[in-house]
């Protein structure tokens, strides 16, 4: 890479305190990921792309290689590159901006794998003004729209038919089943547990979801009164049960199928997982158009948050050398998400 780009398989102490400190949305809601350190170490086939100047790291943009499709895991820039005012300023940025753009063209080109990459994907808040922008500038397009679901309980109700497993063969025939024909599946991230299972009489399987935990620190909620909203939330009863704003934990589930699409399944899974993770929230991303969402999503008390905040949408965008054709669901990594 030509100066001041330098590309790695290993972040720097540089790169891991700018992904560390960066704040994520910027109308609505605000929030840090309190467990980058910890997590960015599981990546998987990562490739670290930063612009650097005078030993110091101005912004980062991490791959994870899967095959010939990209993850863009971490997109972190200081504000002296995101802002935009003066002439001097907009040159810089605009030449930055056109050696990412060349690096998206070797890269399809297989200059930097051995295999050559068909697409780039990333998801970013369609209210996100600056992310959109910026992924126009960069080439892509909206593919495909999810969305994010809440699910709270105060007081979680336990499930004598639950069971956690810590080993992927055990449920990975079930998964690659549902969902290994959806868009943008890969396994990377799957494998490491933990998994939960609801079990019939006869032992069998009926339902099940992946789970990934979970810490941000969140400076502003989303809404018209979010700001505010943040600030009382420690003094108002049972929502402080699920919202912590200066150690937020919650889980995100993925791989989630019931038997024959039951709500009442699903309801009863996702309750004894927060029971059984001593834990009142997950967060669930999905692509609007899964089947099971769309046959559950108004069978079920998703709980108090969502009375408060609804569902947001994510957009995924893509940069690729082809046109996909695929009219399947994309599959969505809870680790992709946070």
């Amino acid at each position: 890479m030509k100066p001041p780009f330098q590309l790695r398989e290993a972040p720097t102490a540089e790169i891991l305190e700018l992904l560390a400190e960066t704040t994520l949305g910027t109308s609505g809601a605000r929030y840090q990921h309190l467990d980058v350190l910890e997590r960015i170490h599981s990546a998987d086939q990562p490739l670290y792309l930063s612009v650097e100047r005078a030993h110091k790291v101005l912004g980062n943009i991490t791959f994870c290689c899967r095959g010939d499709k990209w993850y863009i895991r971490y997109f972190a820039f200081r504000s002296s590159l995101q802002a935009t005012g003066g002439r001097k300023r907009n040159k810089k940025n605009g030449l930055a901006r056109s050696w990412i753009t060349q690096f998206f063209e070797d890269a399809f080109d297989g200059k930097f794998q051995d295999q050559k990459v068909d697409l780039f994907y990333a998801y970013i808040d369609p209210k996100n003004e600056r992310s959109k922008s910026m992924s126009v500038n960069f080439g892509f397009h909206v593919a495909g729209n999810l969305v994010t679901q809440s699910f709270s309980r105060v007081y979680p109700k336990a499930s004598s038919r639950i069971r956690k497993i810590e080993r992927w063969v055990e449920v990975s025939d079930e998964i690659q089943h549902r969902f290994s024909k959806y868009q943008h599946y890969d396994e990377a991230q799957l494998k490491t547990p933990p998994f939960y299972v609801l079990l019939n009489t006869s032992g069998e399987h009926i339902a099940c979801a992946h789970i990934t935990k979970v810490r941000w620190k969140i400076e502003r909620l989303p809404g018209k009164f979010g700001g505010i909203l943040t600030k009382l939330v420690p003094y108002i009863p049972f929502l402080r049960s699920l919202i912590k704003p200066s150690d937020h934990q919650f889980l995100v589930p993925d791989c989630v199928w019931t038997k024959d699409d039951n709500s009442e399944l699903l309801e009863e899974l996702f309750s004894a997982i927060l029971f059984e993770e001593k834990l009142n929230l997950m967060l669930w991303w999905m692509d609007k158009n899964e089947p099971l969402y769309l046959g559950v999503k108004n069978k079920i008390n998703w709980g108090l948050l969502h009375k408060i905040i609804g569902v947001s949408p994510v957009e995924i965008v893509v940069r690729e050398k082809k046109p996909t054709q695929s009219k399947q669901p994309f599959f969505v990594c809870g680790w992709d998400m946070v």
